[in-house]
């Protein structure tokens, strides 16, 4: 298994709100089709300064609003993340709403979710054209798109 390209965000990013460094380093995946195919699931994220913090990440309203503003450039996750890591799972995560009681949860998600991979499905399918994968590869990777939120993580 090949290194991912791990995008580290920092606190100080996530604070000041500045998505350019993350940005940056994203859009260059989407510059030809050999570098999208290069890089297809060898991507991570993750953030940088918060281990003390007692909340999970995606309850944090700086990091959610973080995460809305860097989707809003950058919707091509289901794509180009690794589904071997927590970096899509934060991500999903930052999209539904935190602090719910179980019942909630149960009703709320399930829709929010769906509300989510309407945006990034096609996103994903976008750039899947644009990196000339067959109609076989693309099924295959909607299927472990797919596993990965029912399951979680695949271990290496």
């Amino acid at each position: 298994m090949e290194t991912p390209l791990c995008i580290v965000v920092s606190r100080q990013e996530v604070e000041s709100g500045d998505i350019q460094p993350s940005l940056s380093i994203l859009k260059k995946l989407i510059t030809s089709p050999e570098v999208a195919r290069a890089n297809m699931e060898m991507v991570d994220i993750s953030f940088h300064g918060y281990d003390k913090c007692r909340e999970e990440l995606f309850e944090l309203p700086e990091v959610r609003k973080y995460v809305h503003e860097l989707d809003s450039q950058f919707p091509y996750w289901l794509f180009f993340l690794s589904k071997h890591y927590l970096g899509l799972q934060c991500l999903i995560h930052c999209f539904l709403l935190p602090h719910l009681i179980d019942e909630a949860k149960a009703e709320l998600h399930p829709k929010q979710l769906e509300s989510l991979l309407n945006r990034w499905f096609p996103a994903m399918n976008q750039v899947a054209d644009f990196a000339g994968l067959s109609d076989d590869d693309n099924r295959k990777l909607t299927e472990r798109v797919e596993l990965y939120i029912q399951n979680g993580r695949t271990i290496l």
